[in-house]
């Protein structure tokens, strides 16, 4: 009797966190529309990213706390200068970052 209290409201928890998990507005995956268009923008605007680096930079910008050497990445791609990773993160947080 016990375990149906137990597996009952752990069922409706992980049935919730999935039917809720798509509505959270994550950052669009590589190969979406939504990716294209952020990756059309950061060409727009000067920056010439590989996906995954352009995947980083968002997830940095939108939620922060990427552990590595992003700056260095960047970096290595051609982010160089006053104020052009900030740039780049106001692109990122503009076109990739989902709706507050």
């Amino acid at each position: 009797m016990d375990m149906k209290r137990v597996i009952g409201p752990l069922i409706a928890a992980v049935v919730a966190a999935v039917a809720l998990a798509g509505a959270a507005g994550a950052i669009p995956e590589q190969g979406t529309p939504e990716f294209d268009t952020y990756m059309q923008a950061l060409e727009r605007n000067g920056f010439n990213l590989i996906p995954d680096t352009a995947w980083r930079v968002a997830h940095q910008a939108c939620e922060g706390g990427i552990p590595g050497y992003i700056g260095l990445e960047m970096a290595a791609q051609g982010v160089i200068g006053p104020g052009a990773q900030q740039r780049l993160m106001n692109v990122a947080m503009q076109y990739a970052c989902p709706m507050q």
